[in-house]
């Protein structure tokens, strides 16, 4: 049912603004302060190849589609930082694979950004063998940056990689982003919600670091991890902190410079990226150090801005491996081992998915209803489509109906 349900901006905003001012124009419109020019490519090349009422359908493929292709140029792309095979493997799956993935991420382009934050480094790493591929490189780069304003935290990266690699295509596909991004916001400035503005304190923000990029990769079940920190508190969260701190400190020690450098990067990218997103939407429900049981047992779940942060602690597994053979700590054989483990249980953190719109509205339905509306006798100009998740106050698409009755 969540393939045929259309999620959020995907709908009241995206393809909302395709129906108003066409295809072009409107993957270059402002929302919320910032260009989101990849996800709104999407929804309009979705809007464009299937009829109105198998966009839901589209979008969710197409987003997918994107997620894998994520995945493979991560597998090419991080051969600059670690050439095992397995190791690149596992940082290929990661994306693909991610724990709260299905939860709200994965199948839709509105979040989509999320999976690109990842993309981001792997770019700004790469080393360009042509001007044809240099010239690939600057565009992609500045595709991701002009869809999620967060990629400037990777702007000592790019300065690295111009000072160490002589790279510039790249770099210069970020400030460009960027700065398109920084015009965009100061015309057209993101509008905060006062009424459900919180301040988050700093013990929130740690303590749901513990819980979402780490809890979501250790439980995927949030209930399970909810149950689990009212029985015994915050020490619930031990182990996998512990992990992380493990394969993190076995990098540091027996990597090479680059592997070093990418543990430290990814463990800071998560940081960066947990703490801005919170900070930034400042809402109640990141007050995690002011929680009740009740809070625990009824308010507590997996959200999106855990997708980023979690990622990059994934990525310590593989750097962790790629540290392992070049010591040979770990033989090829063994490696392979480890990765299949990897995957293994990203699978089974992955499955079942439970999705935020698996209970609807239907798309496809919906535009059924609209359509009968303007085939009634007294037809009105448009008809409305529900799109999940309801309560929003874009929670529907205004569709004229001369498309809706078109052949």
């Amino acid at each position: 049912m969540a393939q045929q349900t259309v999620w959020a901006e995907d709908g009241g905003i995206f393809l909302r603004d395709v129906l108003r001012h066409g295809h072009l124009q409107s993957i270059f419109l402002p929302y919320d302060g910032y260009l989101h020019i990849i996800p709104r490519t999407l929804v309009s090349l979705a809007h464009a190849v299937v009829p109105v009422q198998g966009y839901a359908v589209a979008i969710s493929f197409l987003s997918c589609l994107a997620v894998a292709v994520i995945g493979l140029a991560s597998f090419h792309l991080s051969r600059s930082v670690v050439e095992p095979l397995p190791a690149r493997l596992m940082i290929a799956a990661i994306p693909v694979l991610l724990p709260v993935g299905p939860k709200e991420v994965l199948g839709n382009a509105a979040n989509l950004h999320w999976y690109l934050l990842w993309l981001m480094p792997w770019l700004l790493l790469h080393r360009p063998k042509s001007r044809a591929a240099g010239t690939v490189q600057f565009l992609a780069v500045l595709a991701v940056a002009a869809s999620e304003i967060i990629t400037g935290m990777f702007l000592p990266l790019a300065l690295w990689a111009v000072v160490r690699r002589r790279n510039f295509s790249a770099p210069a596909g970020l400030v460009l982003g960027l700065g398109l991004q920084i015009v965009t916001t100061l015309v057209s400035p993101r509008i905060s919600d006062d009424v459900n503005y919180h301040p988050v304190d700093a013990m929130s923000v740690l303590l749901g670091f513990g819980l979402l990029p780490i809890g979501s990769t250790w439980q995927a079940d949030s209930r399970v991890l909810a149950s689990t920190i009212i029985a015994h508190g915050a020490w619930a969260l031990f182990i996998p902190c512990l992990l992380v701190l493990v394969l993190l400190v076995y990098t540091l020690i027996v990597g090479s410079r680059w592997l070093k450098v990418a543990a430290v990067g990814a463990v800071g990218a998560s940081i960066v990226c947990w703490a801005t997103s919170v900070l930034v939407s400042s809402r109640i429900m990141f007050s995690y150090s002011q929680y009740t049981e009740a809070d625990w047992a009824n308010g507590f779940g997996y959200m999106r801005y855990a997708a980023a942060p979690a990622m990059f602690l994934l990525l310590l597994l593989p750097l962790a491996v790629g540290a392992a053979l070049e010591k040979n700590h770990l033989n090829r054989r063994a490696s392979f081992a480890v990765a299949g483990m990897f995957v293994a249980f990203l699978l089974v953190s992955f499955f079942p998915a439970s999705t935020a719109r698996q209970a609807g509205p239907s798309w496809a339905a919906g535009v059924a209803d609209a359509r009968a509306a303007c085939e009634a006798d007294a037809p009105p100009a448009s008809a409305s489509v529900p799109v999940a998740p309801a309560g929003w106050k874009f929670a529907q698409v205004e569709i004229a109906c001369r498309e809706l009755t078109s052949p």
